[in-house]
C-alpha cells in the first residue's frame, strides 16, 4: 500500500496554452526545411514537487530519417530535461504560475520549434479532507485525503504532516477549524485553517490551503494587552455564520479575536468554565455558552449603549463579551426555570428564522436529551430580553452512551439544518429547526472496522465523514475513514487504516458554497 509521509510539499496543476512557434536563427541555405510539430502535452495535469512529471509529447517530424533535432524542457528559463520525452523529478518552484516551454532545435538548419505552457504551483494540502490525530504519547499528525473532481481518492491519495511548513503541531491536539472567503492577496477563493492544540509554543497555527505556511502564530504572547498576564490555552475556536467574527474559549474564557491579535479575556459578576460555544446565527452579535461548572446554559454578549443596568468596573466594550444572561421561563411554562443539563454535552447549535432557536444535544447511556430556548431578534430593542428556556426532549437510542460523537449541518447540502449522531455504530439525523424529533436511522458502520470515534460532514454538506477506531488491530494507525453519501445514505468510500485517534476534522474538500463550487469533488 503506498502512503506518503511529507513535513509539506508543493503540488501544481498545469495549464497549457495552445500556442506554439518556430524561431529562425538565420540560416538562409534553401534546402527543403524538415517541418516539425508538436502535439499531445497533457492539459490540466497535476503534480506534487519533488515529484516525477512525465509528458509524452506527440512529435510529427516531414522526414524521419534525415532529422537531426536536439530538445529542451524547462521551466521559467530553467532547463529541467534535454530528452525527448519529458521524464524527471520537479525542481522547487514558487507558488502560481510559470512558464513552460518544450524546445526542439533542428541542428543541421538552426530552426526552433516552441511549444510554451503554464504551470500553477499548489501545495499538497489544498482541497481535500483534514484529520486532526492524537498518537499514543500525544503527539499530534495531521492526516489528509485529496479531493479530487472524479472523486475516486483512495489510500494511496493520503498524505501526513507534523506541522505546518517548519512549524511543527503542538501535543493534545484539539481542534481544526476553517474559514471560506476571498483573499484579495493572491486573487483567488480559499480556505483559512486554524490549528488548535493544548501544548506547544503556538497553540494556535493559523493557514490557508492555497499555500499551507503559517500565516499567523498564536500564543499568549499574542494578547494586545501584555501587562494583563493573560494565559492562551485554546480549548475551541468559534465564527459567525458571515465570518467577520471570530473567538476563542481558552482557559473556560472567551477571548476574542481580530487581525492576528487576542483581545482581554471576557470578565463576568460571578464564575463561570464556558464550553461549546456557538455564535448566533442571525445578526444579532451573541452566543450560546455551557457552564461546566453549574452545568447549565447562557448567552453571553458585550454590554451596550442603550441604557441597559451596566455593573461597576464594566463598561461598554463591543469586545468583550462580559455580559451574562440566564434563559427565563416561557410564557407556555412559567414554572420551568433554567435547568441543570444531563448528560454529556455533544453540541448546541442555534437557528435562525426571525428569532433564534437554540438546541443543546446530550448523550446519556441508552438516551439522547435535546434541550431547546429562544431568543428573540433583539437589534436596538431596550432593555435586552432574556433567552427562554422552552423544554426538553427524550429519545431511547439504544447503544448511545457519553463516548457518542455529532456532526452539525451548515445551511447547504443534504445535511443544511440537521445534526448526525452516533449510537454504537448506528448513525441518526434530526433537524436543528422545529421541534425535536425522534432521530432517524442513517446507516450503519460495519463492525470490522471497529467503533465510531468521529462524525464530520463535507465542504457542501453533501457527505457525511466518519472515523471508525479499531483496537484490536494490528496496524500502526488502527482508525478507518468512511465516507458517506447523504442523498442515498450509502457508504461510498472506505480508506482503511490511515488514523491515529481522530481529535478534529474539517472538510475543506470544495467551497462552502455551491455557487463557488468545482475547486474539489463537489461534495
Amino acid at each position: 500500500m503506498k502512503r506518503f509521509l511529507f513535513p509539506y510539499t508543493m503540488a501544481f496543476a498545469l495549464a497549457f496554452s495552445l500556442g506554439a512557434c518556430s524561431e529562425d536563427e538565420g540560416n538562409y541555405d534553401y534546402t527543403q526545411i524538415n517541418e516539425v510539430t508538436i502535439e499531445g502535452i497533457e492539459v490540466n495535469a497535476v503534480y506534487e514537487a519533488g515529484s516525477q512529471i512525465v509528458a509524452t509529447p506527440t512529435i510529427t517530424v516531414l522526414d524521419e530519417a534525415t532529422s537531426n533535432l536536439s530538445y529542451q524542457w524547462t521551466i521559467n528559463g530553467m532547463e529541467v530535461s534535454t530528452d525527448r520525452i519529458l521524464d524527471t523529478m520537479l525542481p522547487p518552484l514558487d507558488y502560481g504560475d510559470q512558464l513552460c516551454a518544450l524546445t526542439i532545435t533542428d541542428n543541421d538548419t538552426g530552426m526552433q520549434y516552441i511549444q510554451t505552457f503554464n504551470i500553477q504551483v499548489m501545495n499538497p494540502f489544498n482541497y481535500g479532507y483534514y484529520f486532526f490525530t492524537r498518537l499514543d504519547d500525544n503527539s499530534t499528525e495531521m492526516a489528509y485525503i485529496q479531493a479530487k473532481s472524479t472523486d475516486d481518492s483512495t489510500v494511496d491519495d493520503v498524505k501526513y504532516t507534523t506541522g505546518v511548513a517548519d512549524q511543527a503541531f503542538g501535543n493534545d491536539p484539539r481542534q481544526i477549524f476553517g474559514t471560506y472567503g476571498y483573499n484579495q492577496a493572491n486573487g483567488s477563493y480559499e480556505w483559512t485553517l486554524m490549528f488548535l492544540s493544548g501544548e506547544g509554543e503556538y497553540p494556535a497555527i493559523v493557514t490557508d490551503n492555497s499555500a499551507f505556511e503559517p500565516t499567523y502564530l498564536l500564543s499568549s504572547n499574542s494578547f494586545i494587552d501584555q501587562e494583563g498576564g493573560y494565559t492562551f490555552n485554546p480549548e475551541e475556536v468559534l465564527v459567525n455564520i458571515q465570518g467577520t467574527y471570530m473567538a476563542f474559549v481558552s482557559n473556560g474564557q472567551f477571548i476574542y479575536y481580530t487581525n492576528s491579535k487576542l483581545y482581554r479575556p471576557a470578565r463576568h459578576t460571578q464564575d463561570y468554565y464556558w464550553s461549546h460555544a456557538v455564535i448566533g446565527m442571525g445578526p444579532d452579535i451573541f452566543a450560546w455558552v455551557f457552564d461546566e461548572q453549574s452545568r447549565r446554559v447562557y448567552t453571553i454578549q458585550a454590554y451596550r449603549n442603550n441604557g441597559e443596568d451596566i455593573p461597576e468596573g464594566f463598561e461598554v466594550d463591543n469586545n468583550a463579551w462580559d455580559r451574562v444572561m440566564e434563559p427565563v421561563a416561557s410564557e407556555d411554562n412559567p414554572d420551568a426555570t433554567n435547568p441543570v443539563v444531563e448528560g454529556e454535552v455533544l453540541a448546541i447549535s442555534d437557528y435562525y428564522a426571525g428569532s433564534h432557536a437554540c438546541k443543546v444535544v446530550t448523550a446519556a447511556p441508552d438516551m439522547m436529551r435535546v434541550y431547546t430556548y429562544s431568543r428573540p431578534w433583539i437589534n436596538g430593542v431596550n432593555p435586552v430580553p432574556n433567552p427562554v428556556y422552552t423544554g426538553v426532549y427524550e429519545f431511547a437510542l439504544p447503544g448511545m452512551d457519553e463516548n457518542a460523537s455529532i456532526a452539525v449541518g451548515g445551511r447547504t447540502g443534504a445535511s443544511a439544518y440537521q445534526y448526525y449522531v452516533n449510537a454504537g455504530n448506528n448513525i441518526y439525523y434530526c433537524a436543528t429547526g422545529g421541534v425535536p424529533e425522534a432521530p432517524v436511522l442513517v446507516c450503519s458502520i460495519p463492525a470490522e472496522y471497529g467503533e465510531v470515534e468521529y462524525l464530520g460532514l463535507s465542504a457542501l454538506g453533501n457527505r457525511l465523514v466518519v472515523v471508525a477506531y479499531d483496537e484490536s488491530s494490528s496496524e500502526e494507525r488502527k482508525g478507518t475513514v468512511l465516507f458517506v453519501d447523504l442523498s442515498t445514505r450509502q457508504i461510498t468510500h472506505t480508506f482503511p487504516h490511515i488514523l491515529h485517534h481522530c481529535s478534529g476534522f474539517w472538510g475543506a474538500n470544495d467551497a462552502n458554497s455551491t455557487f463557488l463550487a468545482g475547486y474539489g469533488d463537489n461534495m
